[in-house]
């Protein structure tokens, strides 16, 4: 009898220490998002289905607006992960920046305008969120595109959010805003015109990245890895259970109209295999090099890390997810 109270005191110590030793091993991460978009959705849904405590991750998400505010927090170390645009990583090589997942697959940002406005050429204020933002990237690229010059021709006023966007026009602050869906189609409600839709023109690109520091990159590994497994399951979950996405993203957006949240799961397409190739940060390497030429001459690999996503990929782990969530 003694003998197994014993044993049963000993199997209790042990179980407590391994207890004790799971619960060690949970990292702690906080993850920076910087804009209200609905981009973001896989990380709200993720966060909020508790799928990073299924992996082994105790995560919190850090609201800081713009991308370079977002480096700067992981740079001194208040954050271990970002979720944004690819410029900031590739115009600030003494970070040590890198990109080891996405989210999305083309440019979806979209110019609306007052109404009146038929074009871009009629535009002289369009309101972004923060300079070296991917709204400040999109604006950019499509006046250029538009044989425009940006700062000259036509002001980026720094406006914040999107809502903030949509009423600088309402309130002729602005002419027009750079907004994304699902704030997209709030702005038709309100009958603004849509001048420029980057959606239409095909292009590879990623607006959000899963971003991190090379040196926390090679110390916690695992914890990454274990990070990226709960993202892509977040993806596989937005789109099987749609009710509850729904649901966080009208939380996460302080958005109550369906029709609006509805945008979301009309326009985007997030990626089951979030491999963070080149074809989806080269035109920002394209645009950066026009400032500064060195980065065009840098290997364009260094920017990224596709090794974690190769990893789960080869291992069977995203099939499988795909397979059991039935989605595509």
């Amino acid at each position: 009898m003694k003998y197994g109270l014993h044993f049963l005191a000993a199997s209790l110590i042990a179980l407590g220490a391994l207890c004790q030793s799971a619960v060690a091993r949970a990292a702690n991460i906080n993850v920076v998002w910087t804009s209200e978009v609905g981009q973001f959705a896989p990380l709200w849904i993720t966060k909020e289905a508790k799928l990073f405590e299924k992996y082994g991750n105790q995560v919190q998400l850090i609201f800081i607006q713009g991308a370079a505010s977002a480096a700067a927090a992981l740079s001194s170390g208040d954050a271990q992960v970002g979720m944004f645009s690819p410029q900031v990583v590739i115009s600030t090589p003494a970070l040590e920046l890198v990109m080891f997942g996405r989210l999305g697959n083309t440019m979806d940002n979209r110019i609306y305008a007052r109404k009146g406005i038929k074009s871009l050429k009629e535009v002289k204020r369009i309101a972004i969120s923060r300079f070296g933002s991917n709204a400040d990237f999109a604006a950019r690229y499509l006046l250029q595109r538009e044989g425009l010059k940006p700062d000259t021709d036509v002001a980026l006023l720094q406006v914040g959010n999107q809502a903030n966007r949509i009423a600088a026009v309402e309130t002729a602050n602005a002419d027009a805003a750079m907004l994304t869906p699902p704030m997209t189609l709030q702005a038709r409600k309100l009958g603004f015109s849509l001048i420029a839709d980057a959606s239409k023109l095909g292009i590879p690109y990623s607006s959000l990245f899963f971003v991190s520091r090379r040196p926390y990159l090679a110390k916690n590994r695992a914890d990454l890895v274990n990070f990226t497994k709960a993202m892509i399951e977040g993806v596989h979950y937005y789109k099987a259970n749609k009710e509850f996405s729904m649901k966080v993203i009208g939380k996460y957006m302080k958005v109550q109209d369906r029709e609006v949240i509805e945008e979301n799961f009309r326009e985007y397409d997030f990626p089951l295999k979030p491999y963070p190739a080149k074809e989806y940060y080269d035109l920002p390497i394209q645009e950066v090099g026009k400032k500064d030429p060195k980065v065009l001459k840098e290997d364009p690999e260094r920017f990224a890390d596709q090794s974690l996503v190769k990893e789960l990929d080869a291992s069977g782990f995203i099939d499988k997810l795909t397979k059991e969530y039935k989605v595509k």
